[in-house]
């Protein structure tokens, strides 16, 4: 039951960040910019998807255990990758900063449901 618990907050928080492929505008509350640049709405609009497809991933582990190891990685390097760019950049400020946030509270469920699965026996 905890593990698909950390798997759904982890499904959770990387599900948050939907609206922009639905609605655009959404990019100025969430990343502090303006949907004008087609290019950046592209990208912007693709990220939204890859990290619904990343929380679909960790949602679909709740109740099938055979997908927690594809999950796992997945959030893991999505989770990971983020933080680590962030620091490279030197932890800006902004809308970037409450991202980072996120992906550090995912990290504590994340490792709880890494140990479960792939330590715990």
């Amino acid at each position: 039951m905890w593990t698909a618990l950390a798997f759904a907050v982890v499904g959770g928080i990387h599900l948050m960040p939907i609206a922009p492929i639905f609605v655009p505008e959404t990019l100025s509350r969430l990343y502090g910019i303006a949907p004008t640049d087609s290019t950046l709405l592209v990208l912007m609009r693709h990220r939204a998807v890859l990290l619904a497809l990343v929380g679909i991933l960790c949602l679909w582990a709740v109740w099938w255990p055979a997908v927690r190891p594809a999950a796992l990685l997945a959030a893991a390097i999505n989770t990971a990758g983020f933080l680590g760019f962030y620091a490279l950049y030197g932890n800006p400020a902004g809308a970037l900063r409450t991202i980072a946030i996120a992906d550090l509270i995912a990290l504590p469920p994340l490792a709880f449901a890494a140990w479960m699965t792939l330590l715990r026996d």
